[in-house]
């Protein structure tokens, strides 16, 4: 017997059920956990990401790239990740949808899933604005998603509950 075939049988009776990579990434969406190569790069900043509370920028030794992260904190950041809960529980996103916010195209998507916890596709995506973008200008906006030529409507969360 595999382990896989001894957990299987001793699992019904707590609840275990097979859950695949697709279930995990949108675990990992509604949590906000960014993932490298999707919502992280050498291109964004944790002002960007919204991962703020990961710099220490009063550390007692400098870091390299510490003077620019300051600059572009004073500077407002223009390019912000948001996460996404679709209005239509049909609609079906894989990530990489064009984004538009309050009707032009501000980005894309760069993670979905279908979130069981909320009956609906759950996304990440960078919106990009010529300003600074403020929690209050992200929550104001209207967000559309076009899914191979459609548009569907989705709520933008700082972070979802």
């Amino acid at each position: 017997m595999t382990l896989y075939e001894a957990l299987w049988s001793a699992g019904p009776e707590h609840g275990l059920r097979d859950a695949g990579y697709y279930t995990i990434d949108a675990l990992r969406i509604e949590a906000g956990r960014r993932a490298w190569g999707a919502e992280l790069s050498p291109d964004e900043s944790p002002w960007e990401a919204g991962l703020a509370h990961t710099v220490k920028l009063g550390k007692a030794a400098p870091f390299v790239g510490r003077d620019a992260l300051i600059g572009a904190r004073k500077a407002g950041v223009a390019r912000r990740l948001v996460q996404f809960t679709f209005d239509d529980p049909a609609a079906f996103p894989w990530g990489g949808e064009p984004l538009a916010m309050d009707g032009r195209s501000v980005g894309e998507l760069t993670s979905a899933g279908y979130s069981r916890k909320f009956g609906r596709a759950v996304a990440m995506g960078y919106a990009r604005a010529d300003a600074p973008l403020s929690d209050e200008a992200i929550l104001a906006a209207r967000y559309e998603v076009d899914i191979a030529g459609e548009r569907f409507a989705v709520t933008p969360h700082l972070k979802l509950k």
